[in-house]
């Protein structure tokens, strides 16, 4: 309720701006009105004027025509006199026809008088106005438009940093519900992680060693899920790449082989690369199983590609599937289409490639879904 009646008083201006357009075109209307009714009014004068010049002049017996040759000479206005007389047209010496005149009929028996008046100073005093109404409009014009400009960007960015509010009060708070559950998951690890130690003292199956290696790496991850809002500490090392590839590919060939995908490695020579190894691993193990869960629903044709390159003092990782489609949204943490999913895993991946130096893209090309890994080789 607030926002609308914020954006009622915001849009006062641009009312009072359409006002005052209004008005200001109604006074320059006006202005032609009278300047139009004024020239009528001296034209009425002038013709009165004559009229008496040829009525006193035929009282006291002189040339009317003679009277108003000299009186045309003196005047302005008046650029042209024709006489009618006993059927005859008499043009008063001094007449000039060659512009666009008005005429107008005055009778002063007996006598039938036609005055030809300049309209030129009316046409040019029209245009004045006609220009300088233009000219106040367009600047009227101008000013709504900048002043709809400003609200429009002004109500976006509003929208923005409220939507950006909500986004954190909304992380916030799942962040706080996140925390406190992932308290409760590393106390049950802790415990299930001497669990197993106390299995592998007492039995000599592989599976025990096997339970707390993959404790202790589900205990990295929820730790690192603790701290998603702080800094990624990286330990560096020189790792080759296309064993750390073919590595975690290996990790996925029972599921690719289980769900029908194909599974393409392209990777050319070796390439050493300076990245904190667990780290990295993550990014990839996330990417590739969000590729194989991809195709997964298509009936045909499920593939993924995985290519390495490299190019100058960049590495490029290429992850592809052969869904070519891309969810919005994609690298905010919290939001997925999946079921059951937190939307932490892209986000992350994105977070740990940006802390080695590095980008993630995602991008749909011919008919592919690509998500590339650019990072610096040291």
């Amino acid at each position: 309720m607030e926002y609308r009646k914020e954006k009622i008083y915001l849009w006062i201006p641009v009312f009072l701006t359409v006002l005052l357009m209004a008005f200001f075109t109604y006074n320059f209307c006006r202005l032609r009105l009278e300047w139009n009714s004024f020239f009528q009014i001296a034209v009425k004068n002038e013709a009165d004027r004559v009229k008496s010049l040829v009525e006193s002049t035929v009282d006291a017996g002189g040339d009317p025509i003679e009277s108003l040759s000299s009186y045309l000479e003196n005047s302005k206005l008046l650029k042209g006199i024709k006489v009618e007389f006993e059927g005859r047209e008499i043009v008063v010496p001094g007449s000039d026809f060659r512009n666009d005149l008005e005429k107008t009929q005055i009778n002063s028996p007996p006598f039938k008088l036609y005055l030809f008046f300049d309209t030129s100073y009316q046409k040019e005093i029209n245009r004045d106005i006609l220009f300088q109404f233009l000219a106040g409009l367009v600047i009227n014009i101008l000013l709504l438009l900048g002043i709809v400009f400003s609200l429009r960007l002004y109500f976006y960015q509003k929208l923005f940093f409220d939507r950006e509010k909500h986004e954190k009060e909304r992380l916030q708070s799942v962040s706080i519900a996140i925390s406190s559950v992932l308290h409760e998951v590393k106390n049950a690890l802790s415990r299930l992680n001497m669990l197993a130690y106390k299995v592998s003292k007492e039995s000599s199956s592989k599976y025990a060693g096997l339970i707390q290696k993959e404790v202790k790496k589900l205990g990295i991850f929820i730790e690192e899920a603790s701290q998603i809002n702080k800094p990624i500490v990286l330990n560096r090392k020189t790792v080759s790449l296309k064993k750390l590839l073919f590595d975690v590919v290996s990790e996925f060939s029972d599921v690719a082989q289980a769900k029908r995908v194909k599974m393409n490695v392209s990777i050319g020579d070796d390439i050493d690369v300076f990245i904190d190894r667990d780290k990295f691993l993550i990014v990839l193990r996330n990417l590739i199983k969000n590729a194989i869960e991809a195709v997964i629903e298509k009936e045909k044709n499920r593939v993924v590609e995985i290519a390495a390159e490299r190019s100058g003092d960049l590495v490029r990782i290429y992850i592809k599937d052969s869904g070519g489609y891309l969810p919005d949204e994609l690298f905010k943490p919290f939001k997925t289409t999946k079921e059951g999913g937190f939307g932490l895993g892209l986000y992350n991946s994105k977070r740990i490639v940006k802390a080695h130096g590095g980008e993630l893209k995602a991008y749909v090309k011919g008919g592919w879904t690509v998500m590339l890994i650019e990072i610096p080789l040291v």
